[in-house]
């Protein structure tokens, strides 16, 4: 199953936008507010079976709606699905049931943490026929039965006949999950009288909850898609690397270092192969490592509506563009400079128009100060002022 295309109008802030997407990859981004988010409830409403929307039609517009077309298989090859949005007021709501294969649909919104979670026992795997398919598609997968699961398999991963080989499959991957980015941490044990997973570290053995956020949130997206898999596949169970449904994911790089975050990415793409991607993100860090056509950029235009940019990307994407570009040019951020270092640099030109000798040293110490020692224009400042000093 995947999304070919989506087009909407008067929902949120946004009145009218066409998207189209690739069976891989798709990372949605641009300035803030500007309905990346809006973007990914829309396709998680698509997927409710008839729950009461969250989404609201635009202020400025009398109706919203969408139009989402998907394809499904070699037998339905393709199915659109219109869908209305009349309330604007929030103790109102619609509701609309779609008929899409709810089961092939993994969302994650912006709350990935793993606290704590005490068991005193391990429970069988749960039913996801029983009607709360639709509430995680709105709300997302949760991860409060991630430590159930993994445990549960490894209870039973050297019990013949146990488990079948996909489980057995999915549960070497989810160990080797644990390192994906960080090769240093690796899965050690279970606790007997606890039930807890500890992980080795460099800094000794820890629980797997006293990961950093940023890691546990690699963690929760990635054991979170294994283990939803499993669950929804249980009469007929597959190998996680065989599905080839659509994961929406919120916001990617949430806690992550920028190291992390494109390493992330790449380790989804590499363990789930025949999944589409939707994503959305705030890094440029994510956005240089890739392909061209895996980056829908979106912008205001001069009335302020929104827009898919066309960012006249050559073969390699974003991959030779400097962080400071992206940010400018495909995030709209105004400056990458603080606003001191701004108008310090524009107190030294001005001084230097001025020739005014004490004005020009004095702006030329206070930019020492601020920049790098390796940035290449203090080479050429010191050249400017030199004739000013004694």
């Amino acid at each position: 199953m995947k999304i070919n295309s989506l087009t909407i109008n008067g929902i949120g802030g946004i009145k009218h936008l066409d998207l189209k997407f690739n069976d891989k990859l798709n990372v949605i981004c641009g300035a803030n507010g500007i309905g990346k988010s809006t973007i990914l409830n829309i396709i998680a409403d698509a997927f409710n079976a008839g729950y009461s929307s969250k989404l609201k039609r635009n202020a400025l517009c009398n109706n919203g709606d969408y139009l989402i077309d998907i394809y499904i298989n070699k037998e339905c090859p393709s199915k659109k699905i219109q869908v209305s949005i009349k309330y604007f007021d929030p103790e109102k709501s619609d509701g609309f049931y779609k008929d899409l294969p709810i089961e092939d649909f993994l969302f994650f919104n912006i709350n990935r943490n793993i606290d704590y979670n005490q068991l005193d026992s391990i429970s069988r795997d749960p039913n996801r026929y029983n009607g709360s398919l639709p509430f995680m598609s709105i709300n997302g997968i949760q991860a409060n039965d991630i430590k159930n699961w993994f445990i549960n398999r490894y209870m039973f991963i050297d019990k013949n006949n146990s488990l079948t080989l996909e489980q057995v499959k999915n549960f070497r991957l989810a160990q080797k999950s644990f390192s994906v980015l960080d090769n240093t941490i690796k899965f050690n044990t279970i606790k007997a009288n606890t039930f807890d997973i500890m992980l080795s570290t460099p800094n000794g053995d820890i629980y797997f909850e006293y990961l950093s956020s940023g890691y546990k949130s690699c963690i929760y997206i990635i054991l979170g898609i294994i283990k939803e898999i499993e669950y929804r596949n249980s009469e007929n169970p597959i190998n996680v690397n065989n599905f080839d449904g659509i994961i929406a994911i919120d916001e990617i790089d949430l806690h992550l270092h920028p190291t992390w975050q494109a390493g992330l990415v790449e380790a989804l793409k590499t363990i789930f192969p025949r999944v589409q991607f939707i994503l959305t993100t705030h890094s440029p860090s994510i956005l240089q490592i890739l392909e061209k056509d895996e980056i829908i950029a979106l912008g205001h235009d001069d009335n302020n509506d929104i827009y898919v940019k066309n960012l006249k990307l050559g073969k390699y994407g974003l991959q030779g563009w400097t962080l400071e570009e992206i940010l400018q040019y495909v995030m709209e951020m105004p400056s990458t400079s603080s606003q001191l270092y701004l108008n310090t640099i524009k107190n030294f030109d001005k001084a230097m128009n001025d020739e005014n000798k004490d004005e020009i040293l004095k702006q030329y110490n206070l930019l020492k100060e601020m920049l790098h020692p390796n940035n290449p224009l203090l080479s050429l400042l010191s050249i400017q002022v030199a004739e000013w000093e004694d």
